[in-house]
């Protein structure tokens, strides 16, 4: 004979301590990946922007140690005609020659370190970076709003994200930890059933006939689970995830004294990177016109092209200052946002509007 049916089951928790601290315990965790993101989003910008200027103080660090190796060379040249004519000592020839050596090593670190900095943007990027625009020395020196320092510290430990992560972990390492103790306490579970069977005609041997019918069974059931003992398993348990919690606490304190470190020397570097850029603008001003009058002096025949490339080389070591000033502002401004978890795309926006072709530089060769 054949026989048809169904049957619909429903299960539903009513208290079940593990099974709830679990589900607060992924919510915290998917909150902690989020966090986790965007954390890493804002890194992500400051290390690009870190390995952009790095490369362009690299540029500026080769120029000036070029500079150098011409003006001391100029300077070697002039000593052994000195020495030829007897107007000098040997040891005058030597001194230069071993200056003339150290400035070569120089350039010779400085264009290796370019070539470094080149691949560590490529490595960000994925791409060599060629003419790669520079600072533009009128560029405004925001001054952080408000300008107090713990303010920038309140904003920090409510807004930084790695702190937000932290807690985040902790709240994970909470639940764990209640869900542990859930082994402890009972579960109460409600379990709803209805079926219906359908069986046909049945003959035995031809002689006797079961008709056919219908069965339905509906039933509805609470299950009470009291556990008794589970041989140690569920106390080894809590202590794991209560000395678990007690390390998320702890780094949960170490992140925020470390972003109240951070935020104060972000701040603090910030003030003192617009004093030295404006300090560092009027050394290039300064020594443009030392540059000035040792070019009329070299025209009035009073100052030698040992002089000219000298005040140059000065004016090449105030101008790579004066950008390296810049450019460490502008990666402490990133720095300062970051550290308050206030970084965006349109930070990078803003200084890319701040950024310009490279001027080219007047050399001596040019000016004769």
């Amino acid at each position: 004979n054949n026989s048809d049916g169904y049957s619909l089951n429903l299960n539903q928790v009513i208290f079940d301590k593990s099974v709830f601290d679990s589900l607060d315990e992924g919510d915290a965790i998917v909150a902690k990946a989020l966090a986790d993101f965007e954390a890493a989003k804002q890194d992500t910008i400051v290390r690009l922007a870190t390995a952009y200027f790095d490369v362009l103080t690299a540029i500026d660090t080769l120029e000036t140690a070029s500079a150098e190796k011409k003006a001391i060379g100029k300077q070697l040249e002039q000593s052994k005609e000195r020495f030829n004519v007897g107007l000098s000592a040997i040891t005058d020839v030597k001194e230069q020659q071993a200056s003339y050596d150290v400035s070569v090593a120089d350039e010779i670190i400085a264009t290796n370190d370019l070539s470094n900095k080149r691949e560590a943007l490529r490595f960000i990027i994925n791409v060599y970076p060629e003419n790669l625009k520079v600072a533009d020395e009128n560029m405004p020196l925001v001054i952080p709003e408000p300008m107090d320092i713990q303010a920038w510290v309140d904003k920090s430990l409510q807004n930084n994200f790695s702190i937000v992560s932290a807690n985040y972990s902790v709240e994970a390492a909470e639940s764990a930890y209640g869900a542990s103790k859930g082994g402890h306490y009972p579960t109460l579970k409600l379990n709803a059933s209805y079926g219906v069977d359908m069986i046909d005609d049945r003959t035995f041997s031809g002689l006797q006939t079961i008709p056919a019918y219908d069965s339905t069974d509906a039933k509805v059931m609470l299950n009470l689970n009291v556990p008794i003992y589970k041989g140690g398993l569920t106390s080894s348990t809590v202590r794991q995830k209560l000395s678990e919690l007690d390390a998320a606490k702890a780094l949960q304190e170490q992140e925020k004294r470390r972003t109240v470190g951070l935020s104060r020397s972000a701040y603090l570097s910030l003030e003192a990177d617009i004093a030295n850029v404006k300090a560092r603008k009027r050394a290039v001003i300064s020594t443009e016109t030392s540059l000035e009058a040792t070019l009329a002096g070299y025209d009035a025949g009073t100052r030698t092209s040992v002089d000219v490339l000298l005040s140059q080389r000065q004016l090449f070591s105030a101008k790579r200052d004066y950008s390296v000033a810049r450019y460490t502002y502008l990666t402490n401004s990133l720095v300062l946002k970051q550290v308050a978890g206030i970084l965006t795309p349109e930070d990078v926006d803003a200084i890319n509007e701040w950024l310009i072709d490279r001027p080219t530089e007047v050399t001596l060769t040019d000016q004769q």
